[in-house]
């Protein structure tokens, strides 16, 4: 027992030597100047990404009278955040590690050659990035477009290279992968129709039904400058064992579709229970 403490204190000291004796041989000054160097780098790095990012928001602060043109300009303003982002502290990084005296040549050479392996790692960023590229060069998506996209429903908030950020309508935020995007269900295009169902149980008069909403509808259309056309009955659409549906339909812009609906259902609502009808 005691050959196996003093063997291990006498491993101890050497240890304690050796550290002893690379502390000594350490240049102190030239370690702390490179440490220096390399802290403003980094500093400069940061000061210089934030001028860059103040110049890029005050050109495209420009307003714009075309609404499509604004939100491809959104949307050109995240990627090309993203893409700075990326490039300066990549460089940052480079640059400080050259000044704290590592060979960043190797390092790149080195990546250069485990690249191959690293790749079969990384094919989903890299799909994340083509696509998103894709997704922005032929104008699927833009920042403010509300959309459907893997089943969620939401308003484009930001777009980067490699995901997409939704604003649902009850404030969730869905964050999705550009390589997970294979069906893009986009509302706000050119214009949209205003849908609304109504129902009017068996037993009843349809035909009564359909002339009451037509007639509600051409008095809404007098009341509401929103509407482009008087709403139209389009008839039973769908029937079950309790009910008929009846819809109604009205081509309006995209910004006003949803408040356009509400006042159809309203007014279709208080038509059918003005006259009578069971729902």
């Amino acid at each position: 027992m005691d050959e196996v403490i003093t063997t291990v204190n006498q491993s101890l000291d050497d240890a304690t030597h050796v550290f002893g004796d690379a502390v000594k041989t350490v240049s102190w000054p030239a370690l702390l100047t490179r440490i220096a160097v390399a802290a403003l780098i980094v500093a400069a790095g940061i000061v210089i990404l934030w001028l860059l990012r103040k110049v890029l928001n005050r050109i495209f602060k420009r307003k714009c009278d075309d609404g499509q043109s604004e939100s491809q300009r959104k949307t050109l303003h995240t990627l090309l955040s993203s893409l700075l982002s990326f490039s300066v502290y990549f460089a940052m990084i480079c640059m400080a590690l050259s000044a704290l005296g590592v060979n960043v040549e190797s390092l790149l050479a080195v990546a250069g050659v485990g690249g191959v392996a690293v790749g079969f790692g990384c094919q989903t960023l890299v799909k994340d990035f083509v696509s998103g590229l894709f997704l922005w060069l032929e104008g699927h998506l833009k920042v403010g477009d509300v959309v459907t996209v893997g089943g969620l429903t939401g308003t484009v908030e930001r777009m980067s290279l490699r995901t997409t950020t939704l604003r649902a309508t009850n404030g969730n935020l869905y964050t999705i992968p550009n390589g997970d995007i294979r069906t893009v269900v986009n509302m706000t295009r050119d214009f949209r129709f205003a849908l609304v169902d109504v129902t009017v149980a068996h037993n009843q008069n349809y035909q009564a039904a359909i002339t009451a909403l037509q007639q509600a509808m051409a008095v809404l259309d007098e009341q509401e400058k929103d509407l482009e056309e008087v709403p139209k009955v389009v008839g039973i659409t769908a029937c079950d064992r309790f009910a008929a549906t009846i819809r109604i339909e009205c081509k309006c812009d995209v910004e006003v579709c949803w408040d356009v609906e509400r006042k159809i259902r309203q007014a279709a609502l208080e038509c059918l229970k003005k006259e009578g009808f069971a729902l």
